[in-house]
């Protein structure tokens, strides 16, 4: 059990937490991306340097046991390797596409687990699980289809790298919870950052996008909305690994699942009120697209976490 002042946390709280946490991130990425203009390259190398350093604080505040196996090290690099695999991919896309298209696809990706489950290890479906799995492939399809002017269907490109992304980020999954099975969420948390950074510093680490970086942080809103976007992701990240590794994995996922429900309306109140998020479509077609969209990405996601 974790606190957060003096209110226990449980998993079911975490999950839900870290799902809005990841989501306040999804939207406040894009709005630096986009909005604010820092390039992606710039972005990834600050997040390295910001993994990190959270990786060495909590080293140094709750070091590693002596008892840990060196195969346990290496499956906790190897999840943050994934995701420092996959990171880039979704920001690429992210700095392409509307965050609201996005999220639904993105984060369908619980569904390659299940996928992988019956292909790899033989694994069937039952009736709910099938209708589980239709809504969210439908639901992603469907926020991935536009219409040009002259009615035609369009598939942007770009989301082929998304759906590379969530192969890799599926399979860090998988792999975190045998991690946690052996360790703390804090240690884990800690390896998942550090293998994270061992892919995107030496990937980014050049002058020319340090000094993009650097001319971004200059200005304190910037340097604001980096702050706000690195403590919720480093808090969001906490949380997951907590849920994941207190309660079960399919529970988790399903309590995760209304995250695309958030992302949608936070990036249209955005949208609306403000000027940060200039490239999202607000006409009430598309609206109502992406709306049946993601409730059917999570609605999918849902049944077949409880299926």
């Amino acid at each position: 059990m974790i606190t957060i002042g003096a209110i226990p946390i449980d998993w079911i709280i975490a999950a839900l937490l870290s799902s809005l946490g990841f989501s306040i991130v999804s939207i406040t990425d894009k709005v630096i991306l986009s909005g604010m203009g820092l390039r992606v390259r710039g972005f990834l190398l600050f997040i390295g340097f910001q993994g990190l350093t959270m990786a060495l604080v909590i080293a140094v505040l709750n070091p590693f046991p002596d008892s840990i196996d060196v195969a346990v090290y290496a499956k906790g690099l190897a999840v943050g390797l994934l995701w420092g695999v996959g990171a880039p991919l979704v920001l690429w896309t992210l700095s392409r596409e509307e965050v609201s298209r996005v999220a639904p696809i993105f984060q369908s990706y619980p569904l390659l687990v299940v996928l992988f489950a019956v292909v790899l290890l033989g694994e069937s479906l039952s009736g709910l699980e099938s209708l589980a799995a239709a809504l969210a492939i439908g639901g992603a399809l469907l926020a991935a289809v536009k219409l040009s002017a002259g009615g035609r269907i369009h598939l942007s490109s770009s989301l082929g790298y998304l759906a590379i992304a969530m192969i890799v980020i599926s399979l860090a999954q998988i792999l975190l919870k045998t991690v946690t099975d052996d360790i703390s969420f804090w240690h884990a948390t800690a390896l998942r950052t550090a293998g994270s950074s061992s892919v995107l510093i030496p990937m980014n680490l050049r002058p020319v996008i340090a000094r993009d970086l650097g001319r971004f942080m200059r200005a304190p809103k910037s340097v604001l909305a980096l702050a706000i976007d690195a403590g919720v992701a480093a808090a969001a990240m906490l949380l997951i690994t907590f849920a994941i590794s207190t309660g079960p994995v399919s529970l988790v996922n399903a309590v995760t699942s209304a995250g695309p429900l958030f992302v949608f309306f936070g990036s249209t109140v955005v949208a609306w009120k403000t000027k940060l998020l200039l490239g999202e479509t607000l006409t009430r077609e598309v609206i109502v697209q992406k709306l049946i969209a993601t409730s059917m990405v999570v609605s999918g996601l849902t049944l077949l976490a409880i299926a």
